[in-house]
């Protein structure tokens, strides 16, 4: 069922579950380590939700000569979310330029219940994804669905947990594949994050890499 957001064809590809923690490689939640622009809606700087150290050999296939970390950014607290937004990522300055979002909405967070910017700081670790993460069958997917937001916020690499196929994973600047990195929930009152209350709404956020353009991509889908 090559149409369906799950099958056989992800029997095997395993990723990680990235959680609260201390590993060997400088994994983060939060913090503000990379440039970030404004945003163009709400005025406020953009979020690192988070980053991953690429010297950490299970992210070999995210590994490029010209990379040493691979920052996630977006804002949360308004509706540029919630169309494609692409990143350009500048290793050397550690800068991050806007090159493409499309908000139709203009909706902002209201300031009482807007996610802190920068996030706070925490460190977080890689562990093995479990059998019930991979969305093998009809049964399995709705399983890992019912555990991502109540055990886990964030999918590494694997199979990536989609409500619905995505038509088009091209670079806008290059017209190659991207890579799939990493899908975000939000923290369903279990306290998977102990530095903030991570609320995103009924949303995954998913996130793609181009390894020859250095750009980032996200995309949304409603849960």
């Amino acid at each position: 069922m090559i149409n369906e957001p799950y099958g056989q064809h992800w029997k095997g590809h395993k990723g990680f579950r990235a959680i609260e923690g201390s590993d060997v490689y400088h994994h983060r939640f939060g913090g503000q380590e990379w440039n970030v622009p404004k945003c163009q809606l709400c005025g406020e700087d953009l979020h690192q939700i988070l980053c991953f150290d690429l010297k950490d050999d299970r992210l070999s296939e995210l590994r490029t000569s010209k990379l040493e970390e691979l920052p996630l950014i977006s804002c949360l607290n308004c509706s540029t979310l919630w169309e494609p937004q692409l990143f350009q990522l500048d290793p050397t300055t550690k800068n991050v330029t806007v090159l493409i979002q499309n908000d139709k909405e203009k909706w902002i967070q209201d300031e009482e219940d807007k996610i802190p910017v920068p996030l706070p700081y925490t460190k977080f670790k890689l562990i093995n994804m479990l059998g019930e993460d991979i969305p093998v069958n009809e049964d399995a997917y709705y399983d890992a669905f019912d555990l991502f937001g109540q055990e886990y916020i964030c999918r590494l690499l694997g199979a990536p947990l989609y409500v619905e196929k995505p038509n088009d994973i091209s670079c806008p600047t290059c017209n190659h594949d991207m890579k799939y990195v990493s899908s975000i929930t939000q923290d369903f009152d279990v306290d998977l994050v102990s530095v903030v209350d991570l609320f995103l709404g009924e949303m995954i956020i998913y996130f793609y890499f181009c390894k020859e353009c250095l750009t980032l991509k996200t995309e949304i889908q409603g849960t």
